[in-house]
């Protein structure tokens, strides 16, 4: 349940920040859209910056090249991980 809890909030931060900003975005908004209590998202989070940073890491971590700089392959398949990620991941469609 904790797993589902800190995804719904990541998901949740992620739009909120995406449409409002960060500076204008609130825990009370993002709290809301999760459809978690307070305590749940302080439980993971202990503030908003972590909350962000969290989100970016979401974001940027899948796509740390692991590509060798002589296989062509190897970047062809991670371009297509990239685009599979853009279409389907909820944290990079914000």
């Amino acid at each position: 349940r904790a797993v589902r809890t800190r995804r719904a909030v990541l998901e949740a931060a992620a739009h909120v920040i995406g449409t409002r900003g960060y500076e204008a975005a609130t825990m009370a908004e993002i709290i809301q859209r999760a459809g978690v209590t307070k305590g749940a998202l302080y439980f993971h989070f202990a503030s908003k910056d972590a909350l962000a940073r969290a989100v970016i890491s979401e974001q940027t971590d899948p796509f740390i090249p692991q590509v060798s700089d002589s296989r062509l392959q190897d970047a062809i398949d991670f371009t297509h991980q990239v685009a599979v990620a853009l279409r389907d991941a909820p944290l990079l469609q914000t």
